[in-house]
C-alpha cells in the first residue's frame, strides 16, 4: 500500500491555543477527561495527535470519529496503516497482524462506518508541520523520522515514509542528533516512561492503553 499524502502545514493558530498527544489507542473518554482539565476549547483550540488512533482500547470507533472533528488533526500510525492495508486492500498478512495487535474490535463495528473511516485514514499524512504563534517550528510524525533535515520530508520514498510509521531505530539507539529546520519533532509509537527527549525529537507514548495518562504539550 502507498501513501498518498505525506505531510500536512497547519497554518498558525490566530485564536486559541495548539497541542499535541501521544498514541490514543482507542482512550477517548480518558482523552476527553484530560482535556477538560485543560479547559480545552473546541471552537478555537486545536489537537494533534502522533497517531495510533485505535486498537487496544474501548473505543475505537470513536477514536475514527475524531477524524471527522474540524479541531482535531492526526498523523498516520501503524495501526491505521494495518487497517487500511489488512481490510481494504486485503492484505491477508497485515490483517492478521492488525488482528493480533488490537484489530479485533471491528467484528463489532458498524459496517456502514467502514468505507468512510477508511476515506479519513487514506487522508491522514505522514507528517503534519505547524508553526506557532510564537515563531516555532513542530513536526509530528508517528514512529521515527528517518533524515536528519526536515526539509528532507518532500524528497521521501514509499521506505522513507513507513519508516516513518514503523521504525524505533532512533528511539533503541537513543540516537540524540538535531534534525536540522524544524524545532521540535514529535512521536509516539514507541513507549516511554514518560517525556522523553532526544535530541530535538521528543517521545510521548506513556502506554495509556496500559493504565498511564496521555502526554499532552501545548505547542509554545
Amino acid at each position: 500500500m502507498k501513501f498518498n499524502i505525506t505531510k500536512l502545514t497547519l497554518p498558525v493558530n490566530e485564536l486559541g491555543r495548539d497541542f499535541v498527544v501521544g498514541d490514543i489507542h482507542g482512550h477517548v473518554s480518558k482523552l476527553r477527561e484530560q482535556l477538560k482539565s485543560l479547559n480545552f476549547d473546541q471552537s478555537q483550540d486545536r489537537l494533534i495527535c502522533v497517531g495510533d488512533l485505535i486498537d487496544r482500547g474501548p473505543e475505537s470507533a470513536q477514536a475514527l470519529d475524531l477524524l471527522d472533528e474540524p479541531w482535531f488533526f492526526s498523523v498516520i500510525g501503524n495501526h491505521e496503516f494495518l487497517m487500511l492495508s489488512g481490510l481494504k486492500h486485503q492484505n491477508s498478512k497485515d490483517r492478521l497482524v492488525w488482528i493480533q495487535n488490537g484489530g479485533d474490535w471491528i467484528a463489532s463495528a458498524p459496517r456502514d462506518r467502514w468505507d468512510h473511516w477508511f476515506t479519513k485514514i487514506e487522508c491522514m499524512p505522514v507528517g503534519i508541520e505547524v508553526t506557532s504563534s510564537t515563531g516555532r517550528k513542530y513536526g509530528i510524525v508517528h514512529a521515527d523520522y528517518p533524515a536528519r533535515d526536515w526539509a528532507d520530508f518532500d524528497q521521501f520514498n514509499d521506505d522513507d515514509l513507513q519508516r516513518c510509521i514503523w521504525s524505533r531505530e532512533n528511539f533503541r539507539s537513543e540516537a540524540k542528533h538535531t534534525v536540522k529546520g524544524v524545532d521540535t519533532i514529535f512521536h509516539g509509537h514507541s513507549v516511554s516512561d514518560g517525556k522523553l527527549e532526544l535530541g530535538n525529537r521528543v517521545y510521548i507514548e506513556p502506554g495509556v492503553y496500559m493504565g498511564a495518562d496521555f502526554i499532552i504539550h501545548r505547542l509554545d
